[in-house]
């Protein structure tokens, strides 16, 4: 059962399968162990000291509402996430020290020395929400109302604490 649409907090019961309507930076692979490749990024660059990571936009990335996908939007979702996210979310983001945006393609995202290895890919894997989407929203709070996503499926027929389904969306930006 579920009673909220917003999966990424502690409050609620999120519904199952939210993570389907969000873009994340880079998608895994999953028959490669480790291996990451671009989705709303279309390229990483990656300090000498392994401590920041530069992601940089693809221009065609969009919400459903057909709004450009920024790094605004990424810096946004990052440090939301770290600093209001469920707190299995913040634990595994104690390592990101910051997320800022370089310019509206681009995002930095530094990291603490000594951090587990895999951080930036789960960095990297994390939903994008719509800052301004959420300019006008709690984030931490739960909520029926379905949220502005990114991703390959949009929330179809649902009801509350019994089922929903989930559409693909036909103009998907990443298809």
């Amino acid at each position: 059962t579920f009673n909220s649409f917003n999966a990424f907090i502690l409050k609620g019961e999120g519904a199952k399968g939210m993570e389907l309507t969000f873009d994340s930076l880079m998608a895994r692979a999953n028959d490669e162990p480790d291996a990451m490749y671009g989705l709303a990024a279309k390229s990483v660059w990656i300090s000498s000291d392994k401590l920041t990571y530069r992601f940089t936009m693809r221009p065609k990335a969009r919400f459903h509402d057909g709004s450009k996908m920024t790094a605004h939007d990424v810096a946004f979702s990052l440090n939301t996430l770290k600093e209001k996210g469920h707190p299995l979310i913040v634990v595994q983001l104690r390592d990101m020290v910051k997320a800022e945006v370089l310019d509206d393609a681009t995002v930095a995202v530094t990291f603490a020395p000594n951090r587990a290895r895999d951080v930036p890919l789960y960095v990297a894997s994390l939903p994008i929400f719509s800052k301004a989407y959420y300019a006008t929203r709690t984030f931490e709070e739960s909520t029926t109302d379905i949220p502005l996503g990114s991703g390959p499926y949009k929330v179809g027929r649902h009801e509350i604490n019994r089922y929903v389904e989930f559409d693909r969306v036909k103009d998907y930006w990443g298809a």
